[in-house]
This record gives C-alpha cells, sequence and structure tokens, in this order.
C-alpha cells in the first residue's frame, strides 16, 4: 500500500502537498518549469508519477531501473526529470527497518531487478524536492529524515 507520510502535527504531508501542485500543473520549486502556470508538463508528470506508485504497490518494482534511487539510511527516491519525491517503507506499527540496496544478485530476493529490496507493507511518500545538482542536498536528504521519523512516531499513537 502506498500512502502519503504525515508531520507530528499528524496532518501536513509533504507528499500530499507536491502531488497536489504537480496534478495542478502549480509546483513553483520545478526547476523544469515552463513559462507560465498552469504547467501541462506538471500535470503529464503527475500521471506518470501515479504509473509508478501504481506499479510498485502492484508489482513491487519499479517501472523501471531510472525511475528510482536509493539514498541513505533506508530512504529511497522517486525520479522523474528533476523531480524528487523520497520514499521508505514500514510495517505501520510504528518500527522502521531500513532497507538498503542490495550489493549483488546474491544477496538478494528478487530477479530482475536484484537491487531493488522487498519493502514491507506500507510505503510511505515522504519529502519532494527539486534536483538541482549531481547530488541530492543535505539538507533535502536531512528532510526526509525528519519526515520519515516523524511519520513513524505518529504510527505509535
Amino acid at each position: 500500500m502506498i500512502e502519503c507520510a504525515v508531520r507530528a502535527d499528524g496532518v501536513t504531508s509533504p507528499a500530499a502537498a507536491f502531488l497536489d501542485h504537480l496534478s495542478q500543473g502549480t509546483w513553483i520549486e520545478d526547476p523544469d518549469f515552463g513559462d507560465d502556470f498552469p504547467d501541462d508538463a506538471q500535470i503529464s508528470d503527475y500521471d506518470k508519477l501515479l504509473t509508478f506508485f501504481r506499479m510498485l504497490a502492484d508489482e513491487g518494482e519499479p517501472p523501471y531501473t531510472g525511475a528510482v534511487n536509493d539514498l541513505d539510511d533506508g530512504i529511497w527516491e522517486f525520479k522523474l526529470g528533476a523531480k524528487r519525491l523520497s520514499f521508505f517503507d514500514t510495517p505501520g506499527d510504528g518500527t522502521f527497518n531500513p532497507k538498503p540496496r542490495p550489493d549483488s544478485a546474491g544477496k538478494a530476493s528478487r530477479g530482475r531487478y536484484y537491487w531493488f529490496p522487498d519493502f514491507d507493507e506500507y510505503v510511505r511518500l515522504g519529502h519532494a524536492f527539486p534536483k538541482t545538482g549531481q547530488r541530492t542536498t543535505d539538507d533535502d536528504l536531512d528532510m526526509t529524515l525528519i519526515v520519515r521519523e516523524e511519520d513513524i512516531e505518529h504510527d505509535k499513537r
């Protein structure tokens, strides 16, 4: 099951806000942004991301190799152009067990994408951010971890 992670207040969801803006073509942080809003390319990218989510939920795999990447400490990201949306998995009981990228096919449990781990029941969409350089910024990595921590804590309630 794929859900949007929530912040400590139990209501705010960076992923939901990102997806809402993208669906309307109004995500202002987009480095791929066209000339004016609404941006039709963003609306199209929203539909593509929904397809990514469905494939992960239904097949347990990304739609293609470049659609996801591992970041840090069990945080992964969906990638579409310069748009990034972090995600992580949880059994939904307030715990988290990082799922890193297996470093060889022999250590993996799947075939087609050996490097993609088997996730727990819930995949949570976390922090959205633009990719503007070679590497994800420390601030964006930190925010992905904060959102995960707050969302996992919320599961304990």
